[in-house]
């Protein structure tokens, strides 16, 4: 009995010391969320301010792997709030600009691994005819970085003794030079939206990230972050004034590291009178070889609730038991002042009633 004990303690150290190695690979990589469709303004600065009305503000929040440290919950979390607002449309009507501004917060594992961005965006897009039903837009985005840990809560192997286990007082002889940094980074975007046959719509953008390769190491060596490039497409189908279907498909690459995410949703709406109040959305998404998640949400007018559940696939499911996570999408759009310039900047599919 104490034999298993003592194994599962090794087992735990050991999973805890991958964790914390994944958590280091996929900070470096970048935050990603399963609804990556909810966060325009770290996917592509191009989207900054591509929607209908004045202003956009969003949450994207999400809590994984609570079991992997206990009594604690919730050990690996993001949260990203983010506000973009349009101008200009007036003057130049065939086009319009962008900014924004989003915020980054993100903790992992019990060495309290942080990331911390703010940042910073701007965007023109242009409509080739007096409808909108083709844009073409272009943005740029600069955003400044810290990251941290606390090195004293890691074991490593010359810290084991035989007989006695991991002892933290013994020095851990690692090359480590600081344990927070700071870092600027630039990134640039284009992104196409078309509306064809009036009820299908197509997305597509592609943006490049680390431009300036910015220096990204707690060794003190000159260790840079490569090039990320990431693509994101989607397609649109409006059924009729009730019913839509939305497919999105994203994928990045950074060095040797992959991701490919994708998935559909269903959109039904409800007529408060003569006019859609309520929409309920249904969906489904999946990271390859990672997870699979169910995707339900509520929309009332313009703004939007979505709730994902991610089920863990990959080689961690023996130890994650299918255990993710939970990420919350929350997204308004609105207008202000006497010029409620809605319905005329992306084009509006119209249906006989």
């Amino acid at each position: 009995m104490y034999c298993t004990k003592y194994i599962y303690k090794i087992k735990k150290c050991v999973g805890a010391a991958a964790l914390y190695c994944c958590a280091s690979l996929a900070t470096g990589q970048d935050i990603h969320f399963t609804q990556f469709f909810s966060h325009p303004l770290s996917v592509n600065p191009a989207q900054t301010g591509l929607f209908e009305g004045n202003y956009r503000l969003g949450l994207n929040a999400k809590m994984q792997w609570a079991w992997a440290l206990q009594p604690g919950a919730f050990n690996y979390h993001t949260e990203t709030p983010y506000a973009d607002f349009s101008f200009g449309e007036r003057k130049i009507k065939v086009g319009w600009f962008g900014a924004g501004f989003h915020f980054v917060n993100d903790d992992a594992g019990d060495g309290r691994l942080r990331y911390r961005r703010w940042g910073m965006g701007i965007a023109y897009h242009q409509a080739f005819d007096k409808h909108h039903r083709y844009i073409l837009s272009a943005g740029v985005s600069y955003q400044y970085i810290i990251r941290s840990v606390d090195f004293s809560k890691f074991y490593f192997n010359n810290q084991w003794v035989d007989d006695e286990g991991f002892n933290l007082t013994i020095n851990s002889q690692e090359p480590l030079k600081t344990e927070n940094f700071s870092m600027g980074d630039l990134q640039a975007g284009l992104h196409l939206s078309a509306h064809i046959l009036n009820l299908v719509r197509l997305d597509a953008g592609f943006a490049m990230l680390h431009i300036n390769r910015p220096r990204h190491t707690f060794l003190g060596t000159d260790e840079r972050l490569g090039y990320r490039y990431q693509v994101k497409g989607g397609v649109s189908y409006f059924i009729n004034e009730r019913m839509s279907i939305t497919a999105d498909a994203y994928y990045t690459t950074q060095k040797r590291a992959r991701e490919i995410t994708f998935g559909m949703m269903y959109s039904y709406g409800f007529f408060d009178g003569r006019e859609i109040k309520h929409r309920i959305h249904t969906g489904f998404y999946h990271r390859f070889k990672d997870m699979v998640a169910p995707v339900i949400g509520y929309s009332f007018l313009n703004t939007r609730l979505l709730l994902n559940y991610d089920i863990n696939i990959s080689q961690l499911l023996p130890a994650s038991r299918a255990d993710g996570g939970l990420e919350i999408s929350f997204v308004h759009t609105g207008a202000w002042g006497k010029d409620r310039y809605r319905g005329k900047k992306m084009y509006c599919p119209s249906f006989k009633r």
